[in-house]
């Protein structure tokens, strides 16, 4: 062969050779665009199908728990179907158990001639720290079935503890499927520290990313992994809910939290106005009188010399107030408050020393100065009433407004409501309850149903006391809590909380003492739960341990009257009470 042709044939080996190497290292080709899609939707759909399969799992085991507000319910009284599920918190508030709402069953679709309203709103609504069944809603029915008692009424008690209107708008929402004729908010105080508020430990997220965490609650998978990883609450409630007691007022925390209280407002508003369904939105009292302020923020630019000269004023005005010299303790905190206006303390000392002059106005107006100036809050504050009547008068159609605040101040003995109406900070005391379910009965008879109120159909304390089923019990057993809140933190960082203590524990002592000596027995040894939960049925229980078959009876009769759906309940749990090893 040719040199030349023997060459060129050498050549084409290697480059073939080479090609077929370089061939033979090169990555494999990269799959379609529309492939690698494909491949990452069916993982994402794997994924949910895995997360939905385990949650469905978890329903069918009765894993976790349910959070709609309405409930079927089996075994009620004849008629009802459904009821309030207690659990429904669970989406707010996550493994921290809270108080409400009340689950009295009701049925739907509603019967003809029947007047239902559903009141929203925190423990104030709950009843704490009484029993459900002498909450606000029932109150309000009383009043109601004795003005007109041709007609029906049921009341609807939607209050759930340290709820706020972020939720409030849920509960709304939910609540219109209950086919109220009326729904009534009563609710201002939790803005700050109920779940999703702009202070609150409740979600442990930022308020914006409040409504994902609530709907992430609602499912089971979430609840288990939730409970896992809860710790049992071992403080009071009061403690465990602030994250920020120092919020000055239009500071941005404050801010924030006025503004959304106004826009959760509307948006109940619409889901009423969408339903039509009437809405009645009232203004929340508090305790300006006798709850002093728990956080008073002083001004951070004062030298310590100025410091100091503050301190000898307060300690001079009291000097003068203790020895009945008003007019010398108003000026010394007077000039006080010339250098440090934003001082709570200074207000409020300034509101007891006016009322004791006599200067009703003014007194009235530094009380309220003073709470609103309180960076713990736990009181809804002057501004948050006008965003109330200016959210209602924005749409004059469905939605109505009740200045409950004001009314309930015209009607106190002091300047301003405080121990005639309230237990501490925001609770209404018996009489405090009544009085709202007046206002907001004469509301609705007047507005609503355009009767004329009956002022000789409102029942006398003791009648009421009758209708509700109320005993000395229960104002023994509010009064165990109210001290065991007022001891807690923050409320005890109030200045004047000793002696806010002392005057509850002398009632205390004084109603123990009014018991029989069997009643003081068997009260002192039931547990808290028991006394907040089912104190009548467990005193039952008591008596019959103690042979007093008599006074068993006549408290389960207390007990029906008051719960008639629990009645055969009530009857087994006080024969576990008088059961061997009990």
């Amino acid at each position: 062969m040719h040199p030349a042709g023997c060459d060129g044939a050498h050549q084409r080996q290697i480059m073939f050779r080479h090609v077929s190497h370089s061939d033979s290292d090169s990555p494999p080709a990269r799959p379609r665009g529309h492939r690698v899609w494909l491949f990452r939707l069916l993982t994402v759909v794997l994924s949910l199908f895995f997360l939905v399969a385990v949650e469905a799992g978890l329903r069918i085991l009765g894993l976790g728990y349910d959070t709609r507000l309405a409930v079927p319910v089996t075994g009620a009284p004849a008629g009802a179907t459904h009821r309030f599920n207690p659990d429904v918190d669970r989406a707010y508030f996550g493994a921290l158990d809270v108080i409400g709402p009340e689950p009295r069953p009701f049925q739907l679709p509603k019967p003809n001639g029947l007047y239902r309203i559903l009141v929203v709103g925190g423990s104030t609504v709950a009843g704490f720290p009484y029993p459900f069944e002498l909450a606000l809603p029932r109150q309000l029915e009383v009043v109601l079935q004795q003005q007109s008692p041709d007609r029906r009424f049921e009341i609807l008690n939607a209050g759930i503890t340290a709820i706020n209107t972020h939720s409030e708008v849920d509960v709304v929402r939910q609540g219109i499927a209950c086919e109220p004729d009326l729904i009534v908010v009563h609710s201002g105080h939790n803005e700050f520290y109920g779940a999703g508020g702009g202070a609150s430990t409740a979600s442990g997220f930022a308020p914006r990313l409040y409504p994902l965490l609530e709907c992430l609650r609602r499912r089971r998978l979430f609840q288990l992994v939730e409970s896992c990883l809860h710790r049992p609450q071992k403080t009071h409630l009061l403690e465990t809910l602030p994250a920020d007691i120092a919020i000055p007022l239009d500071g941005p925390v404050f801010v924030r939290a006025w503004r959304a209280y106004e826009v959760h407002l509307q948006e109940m508003i619409a889901l009423a106005r969408q339903a039509g369904i009437p809405i009645l939105l009232t203004t929340v009292p508090g305790n300006l009188r006798d709850q002093s302020p728990m956080n008073s923020l002083a001004r951070s630019d004062l030298n310590q010399q100025q410091q100091r000269e503050q301190a000898e004023r307060q300690k001079a005005a009291a000097r003068h107030f203790s020895y009945g010299e008003y007019e010398a303790a108003l000026a010394i905190l007077q000039a006080a408050r010339q250098l440090d206006s934003g001082s709570a303390i200074l207000a409020y000392r300034e509101a007891q020393c006016l009322e004791m002059l006599g200067q009703t106005q003014a007194a009235a107006d530094a009380y309220v100065w003073a709470a609103d100036l309180d960076g713990c809050r736990f009181r809804a504050p002057r501004t948050f009433q006008a965003t109330v009547q200016r959210v209602a008068s924005a749409d004059s159609g469905t939605v109505l407004f009740c200045d409950v605040a004001r009314r309930l101040g015209e009607q106190s003995q002091f300047p301003v409501p405080g121990d005639d109406f309230f237990l501490e900070h925001v609770h209404y005391n018996l009489e405090g309850t009544w009085r709202v379910a007046l206002i907001l009965g004469q509301f609705i008879q007047e507005r609503l149903l355009r009767t004329p109120w009956q002022a000789a159909r409102i029942p006398t304390a003791a009648r009421r006391d009758a209708l509700l089923g109320v005993t000395a019990l229960d104002h023994l057993a509010a009064d165990t809590f109210t001290l065991m809140a007022v001891q807690a933190w923050p409320l005890r960082l109030a200045p004047d909380s000793p002696i806010q203590i002392e005057r509850i524990t002398t009632r205390l002592r004084r109603d123990y003492a009014l018991l029989s000596p069997l009643d003081r027995e068997v009260f002192s040894g039931l547990g808290l739960d028991a006394i907040q939960h089912n104190l009548l049925a467990s005193m039952a229980g008591g008596y019959l341990s103690a042979g007093r078959e008599d006074l068993a009876q006549e408290m389960l009769r207390r007990h029906g009257q008051r719960r008639p759906w629990d009645s055969p309940r009530a009857g087994a749990a006080a024969d576990r009470q008088q059961s061997p090893g009990r």
